[in-house]
């Protein structure tokens, strides 16, 4: 497998590859390498009592994945119903990997984001939890957030059942 890949004249690793995508009108960005595929949004099967960003499940070629409407998971609101996408990330849990499923408004466009093109998230002032987000680069004259998949797609926090109360 080939481990450059040609971006705009020049030799960047693998691992500095994000895809973009667009969330009510922000522009996002996951690592290429966690991303499985990217398919045209079909429809979910609605699992009851569970939390407003899990839209149910749909069939992959025979495999059962759990779909989450991203912009409902940053806090956002519900995505809006016109030309969705899903992109299938790869996620781990223990040993196990899990294939999950984010509705997306559309996805952009490949940018390779160096080190030295991040900075940290501000403290304060996003409308997305700070531990959702990795990083932030400049491209262009575009902000884009770097979402960081091991937080917002914890599997802990999603398989919780909203209806569980403590009792103190």
């Amino acid at each position: 497998m080939n481990e450059e890949l040609d971006v705009i004249g020049g030799a960047i690793n693998e691992e500095y590859q994000h895809l973009t995508f667009i969330v009510k009108n922000e522009t996002f960005a996951i690592a290429v390498l966690e991303i499985k595929e990217i398919i045209e949004y079909t429809s979910i099967t609605h699992v009851p009592q569970m939390y407003s960003y899990l839209s149910g499940v749909t069939n992959v070629r025979g495999n059962v994945i759990p779909v989450i409407d991203l912009s409902d998971r940053l806090g956002l609101g519900k995505t809006s119903d016109d030309n969705k996408v899903c992109i299938i990330v790869e996620t781990f849990d223990d040993s196990e990997t899990l294939l999950i499923g984010l509705i997306v408004d559309a996805v952009d466009q490949v940018y390779p984001l160096l080190p030295e093109m991040r900075e940290d998230a501000p403290s304060f002032g996003t409308r997305i939890r700070k531990d959702f987000i990795q990083s932030m680069a400049k491209v262009n004259d575009k902000i884009i957030t770097i979402l960081n998949l091991f937080t917002l797609l914890d599997i802990e926090e999603l398989s919780k059942n909203k209806f569980t109360y403590q009792i103190q």
